[in-house]
């Protein structure tokens, strides 16, 4: 068996490829707009507010800066007592968990959803048990992907006792921010293609392998660390 500090490592976001939480984010948005008296935009463009964070969201999506803190603040309201809980696990995920975790895989999550939601909803849904860690946003989502991956290499370092050796640890994410935050620290990123990402947004991004489906994820994250 390999020493506590010598365990690989694997990152993982959570919406869009743990969960499936686009009914709960899509209704907390149009929630938000409806309160700020602008008009919805289209479906696809509702979806691309899932994984970044949502103050970002908001502007490049046709609300005022003005009116992007009223905006932000009705949709957290509503996300936190109604939209958190619209959720569920995608199919495969937790066995794929289960086994990298029996393969000694340290398994921390690393979300731009604020820890005041992810950590209650992975627990209500039955991850927690699954994982070694969830590291995510502050409340005002003011942390960008790079940094939140930041603070899970330190909670990551402080579970093994040892610095992340970037050749054994990946990133599994559905979005251009997870694989750019990786890269600021030289870790490659594997794609959720099940995700929210738009099409070639992965590729383009630099992701290191895109899988088709969460059948992949196991076999994938070991050939990248072990």
């Amino acid at each position: 068996m390999p020493s506590p500090a010598a365990r690989p490592l694997a990152l993982l976001d959570l919406d869009g490829t743990l969960m499936n939480s686009a009914p709960g984010v899509v209704h907390s948005v149009r929630v938000a707009y409806e309160h700020v008296g602008v008009p919805v935009p289209d479906e696809a463009a509702m979806l691309s507010f899932i994984g970044p964070p949502i103050g970002h969201s908001f502007p490049a999506h046709g609300v005022p800066a003005a009116l992007v803190p009223d905006a932000v603040a009705a949709y957290q309201e509503h996300f936190g007592r109604v939209g958190v809980w619209d959720t569920t696990v995608f199919d495969g995920i937790p066995a794929a968990l289960t086994a990298l975790r029996e393969a000694g895989v340290l398994l921390v999550v690393a979300t731009a959803k604020p820890i005041a939601f992810a950590e209650p909803i992975c627990a209500e849904v039955g991850l927690t048990p699954l994982l070694d860690a969830i590291v995510g946003a502050p409340l005002d989502e003011s942390e960008s992907k790079g940094q939140i991956i930041a603070r899970a290499l330190v909670v990551a370092r402080e579970l093994t006792g040892a610095p992340v050796d970037p050749a054994r640890a990946v990133m599994l994410g559905d979005r251009e921010h997870d694989v750019h935050g990786a890269a600021e620290h030289g870790i490659a990123c594997l794609g959720a293609s099940w995700g929210y990402g738009a099409p070639g947004e992965l590729v383009a991004a630099g992701v290191a392998q895109v899988l088709g489906g969460t059948d992949e994820v196991a076999p994938a994250v070991l050939a990248r660390v072990a």
